[in-house]
């Protein structure tokens, strides 16, 4: 008749849920790989911010988690002209880095309230078993700015410039 369904043969019901499976397994798999692929190229994507120390406009990559200020510029080769590692740090404290790893002198610029309060110059890269140098400011600041050795002296840089991000 007309409208009457015939039952289902014993195990239609296990044929669906296989089905479902199937279809259901490969779609998560997806999803999960488009969230890897998502995490693994943001995640760890450097945050660029343009900076303007004095009349010197700098392109600083953020250190702003725990695991990018514990490495910081160890391991790298070089650094681009103009650009730096920016160490943000909160409220002011009298910090201290050492440079180990790094594999070229820096110049450090060490601010508070949006100014230049400190800059530690040419400061070399450990050779050998050498230990790797430590630096401080001479007072407490709120970040950080690292740039290649010469820097300061090159862009003129000195004690009260202003520091300001840009973008």
């Amino acid at each position: 008749e007309e409208g009457v369904r015939s039952p289902r043969p014993f195990g239609a019901r296990d044929d669906v849920i296989k089905s479902m499976k199937t279809k259901l397994i490969p779609i998560a798999f997806l999803v999960m790989a488009v969230v890897f692929v998502y995490l693994r190229f943001t995640a760890f994507r450097p945050n660029l911010a343009q900076m303007r120390v004095g009349s010197a406009t700098v392109r600083a990559e953020v250190a702003d988690t725990i695991g990018k200020r514990t490495k910081g510029l160890s391991g790298r080769e070089s650094l681009p002209q103009n650009q730096g590692m920016l160490f943000t740090l909160g409220d002011p404290i009298q910090s201290s880095f050492w440079m180990k790893e790094v594999r070229f002198p820096l110049d450090f610029i060490w601010i508070r309230d949006g100014r230049v309060v400190d800059i530690t110059k040419n400061v070399p890269y450990p050779v050998g078993d050498n230990p790797p140098i430590s630096v401080s400011p001479r007072e407490p600041v709120t970040a950080v700015l690292e740039v290649n050795a010469d820097f300061t002296e090159r862009h003129a840089v000195k004690i009260g410039d202003r520091v300001e991000l840009v973008r």
